[in-house]
């Protein structure tokens, strides 16, 4: 189906509990925000995550909870992508119905992500008891996209880990290969303090910046 796209007059936005005022300095530029080490995509989550009929109250601790939501997308999405490898299936047709639902009475936004939460949070105790098929998690990553094409999210763009970080990964796979797990350990612990961990998969060792 075509998108229709909507102009929407919302309800007064707020700042730190406050009306956004000159005079009172209480407001931020994106600049300002993406100063602050925010992306573009964690203030586009928050600014949809209220009604537009309602007040919104912006927060940087607000923005630091859409951080924190993204984080959880991001790491199911990861999960799912390694599971599905080539596999390609039809979308999800509950979830998607569940947030048309929600979408459709006066564009509850808060209600969509309600539904998309308890979505993940029941993929996750499915991933967690290894009960996840490959066609099952192209039909969930399949719904997002749908999903996403409306709220514009989209994903975190992972950083490539420097030289020095690949050599001691290497390094950790040598030790861990020559059964030598105290100092395999070791290098995962050196890797962490130096902001990247590292995920064990069925395809191999993957680095996560912290």
């Amino acid at each position: 189906k075509p998108f229709v796209k909507y102009w929407l007059h919302a309800a007064h936005l707020l700042v730190e509990g406050k009306k956004m005022a000159k005079s009172l300095g209480n407001f931020y530029t994106l600049r300002d925000l993406l100063a602050k080490g925010f992306t573009g995509r964690e203030i586009r989550h928050l600014l949809l995550t209220a009604h537009y009929r309602a007040p919104f109250n912006f927060t940087i601790e607000n923005l630091i909870g859409s951080r924190t939501a993204l984080a959880r997308l991001d790491e199911c999405f990861a999960k799912l992508r390694e599971i599905a490898g080539q596999t390609r299936a039809d979308a999800d047709a509950k979830l998607l119905t569940d947030f048309s639902n929600a979408m459709d009475d006066d564009l509850n936004v808060s209600a969509a992500w309600g539904r998309i939460f308890d979505w993940i949070r029941e993929v996750n105790r499915l991933l967690d008891a290894g009960k996840v098929s490959a066609v099952e998690a192209s039909s969930a990553l399949a719904a997002w996209q749908r999903i996403d094409a409306v709220f514009g999210v989209g994903q975190k763009q992972e950083a490539d880990a420097p030289p020095e970080i690949l050599a001691l990964l290497g390094q950790r796979q040598a030790a861990r290969k020559a059964k030598d797990f105290k100092n395999a350990d070791a290098i995962r612990d050196q890797l962490k303090s130096m902001g990247w961990v590292i995920e064990d998969t069925r395809k191999g060792p993957r680095l996560k910046r912290v």
